[in-house]
């Protein structure tokens, strides 16, 4: 990297749904003398329509909980179409699924919206230079994770059961997998009962975090 490229400034994409928020990162980017708008969104699909139209950013700002396409879904495709471009997450959600899914779709970053603007730019900066901005909060999730006793790569899951929790993991509802897999509604609910018993978790959601953490399914 050349001396006029460590000085231009980091072109940010900003794709928030709220109004407030959007509006307060905004003004924070035109103030802010290393940082510069390149494009701000309220959805998914503008803002992936531009970058593949040839929208240049360095590093994008993504609210996990948009309408329609989400944030995960959004970081995933952008990453097929910029996989140059660094992403960082700015959520309320601080759940496994939410964390683990947006690391594995692409996410560099993950800031929780109680982050200063200081915090803020400091991340964008931090993301662009290789860094991996997280909130206090998700480091000492992650690190927690890593201190967690060593786990096997394969769960102690049949078949059958692998193929009901990647549905699982996929947002299918019970009877969709059911359909899906030809079997009957009360044979998926045993499965479920199973594969929680196996994993040691109570909820969709602690299922799919664990799935998620061994790189099952992508």
């Amino acid at each position: 990297m050349t001396a006029t490229e460590r000085e231009a400034p980091v072109r940010v994409l900003v794709v928030e749904d709220d109004v407030h928020v959007k509006a307060d990162l905004v003004e924070l980017l035109e103030r802010h003398p290393e940082l510069v708008l390149a494009g701000a969104y309220g959805a998914a699909e503008p803002a992936l329509a531009a970058v593949t139209a040839g929208l240049t950013a360095d590093v994008a700002l993504i609210d996990l909980g948009l309408p329609r396409m989400s944030g995960r879904e959004l970081i995933r495709e952008l990453k097929v179409v910029r996989p140059e471009l660094e992403v960082i997450v700015l959520t309320i959600f601080e759940d496994d699924e939410s964390l683990y899914g947006a690391i594995r779709a692409g996410a560099s970053g993950y800031l929780l919206k109680d982050a200063t603007p200081t915090e803020l730019a400091s991340a964008v900066l931090q993301v662009h230079r290789g860094g991996a901005p997280m909130s206090p909060s998700i480091a000492r999730r992650l690190l927690l994770d890593l201190r967690a006793p060593p786990e096997g790569v394969d769960l102690p899951l049949t078949a059958r059961e692998r193929e009901v929790l990647e549905l699982l993991t996929k947002g299918a509802s019970y009877p969709e997998i059911a359909k899906m897999l030809s079997i009957s509604l009360s044979t998926v609910q045993t499965h479920i009962r199973t594969i929680y018993r196996k994993l040691e978790v109570g909820t969709k959601a602690e299922a799919t975090a664990v799935a998620l953490r061994r790189g099952m399914f992508r």
